[in-house]
């Protein structure tokens, strides 16, 4: 919980010192605060992926479970911005197997609950092109450079096993958003990546309405899908969100 406080303060940090030293530019940075609910779809994991045994942890819960993230934007001028994004995530789920489990070498029985903790992290900085300038209507493409922080831990009796997956990801950005009147606007982006080992989409739509100069509130969806397939690991997840967000300029 202190790693997490740790990023938010970081992320605080960045904006009042943007806002001091850039007080000249208008309205040159955002901060995004996202919140809501969120379904499981689908989470198999396989470790290791040729002599584990595949679990759907979607099964013993599909939800709803509560998440946060925080986004900033830094326009460094009308065609080029930065983005940093926190995306913390982590779920509990205990449920009867119904089969015997091999989880990373370790052996769990069918005939007691077993406590599943799925941890996927994940920390994003981008780098934004603005084709139309940043204005009220955008289009916008750019690059993203992701650390991926997962950690799944089967637990039961006084049995433990965990798999720690740290990397990194590189990923497309895109973003479209339309200007529906002077209050309301919508807005889609996405990260995105594909390879024959796998994939990554985070997609996000929303309804934003300012109800203040400098801010608004947005409601939407977002989705978020993805895996790997290799020696190690047979890990695919769908996750679907009802999000609710607090967006502020600066």
């Amino acid at each position: 919980m202190a790693k997490e406080y740790s990023i938010i303060f970081a992320f605080v940090l960045m904006g009042s010192v943007v806002f001091a030293t850039e007080a000249y530019a208008e309205d040159n940075f955002d901060i995004l605060i996202e919140t809501g609910a969120v379904w499981q779809s689908r989470n198999d994991v396989q470790i290791p992926s040729n002599s584990g045994t595949r679990l759907e942890v979607d099964e013993f819960n599909d939800g709803p479970f509560y998440y946060y993230r925080i986004e900033s934007y830094y326009r460094v001028n009308q065609k080029h911005a930065l983005r940093l994004v926190y995306a913390p995530f982590e779920i509990e789920v205990t449920g009867r197997p119904g089969k015997a489990v091999v989880f990373d070498g370790q052996a769990f029985s069918d005939s007691e609950d077993l406590t599943i903790r799925y941890k996927f992290n994940s920390y994003r900085l981008s780098y934004i092109y603005g084709f139309w300038d940043f204005g009220d209507d955008q289009l916008n493409l750019g690059f993203t450079g992701k650390v991926r922080d997962a950690k799944t831990t089967f637990s039961q009796s006084n049995i433990s096993e965990s798999y720690d997956n740290v990397g990194f990801v590189p990923l497309l950005y895109f973003e479209y958003q339309k200007t529906l009147n002077s209050n309301w606007n919508l807005n889609f982006n996405v990260d995105l990546a594909a390879a024959a080992q796998g994939r990554a989409v985070d997609a996000a739509l929303k309804a934003r309405y300012k109800f203040r100069e400098k801010s608004s509130l947005g409601v939407g969806v977002r989705s978020l899908e993805g895996g790997a397939d290799n020696e190690k690991v047979f890990a695919f997840s769908w996750f679907n969100y009802a999000l609710l967000e607090l967006k502020l300029s600066f």
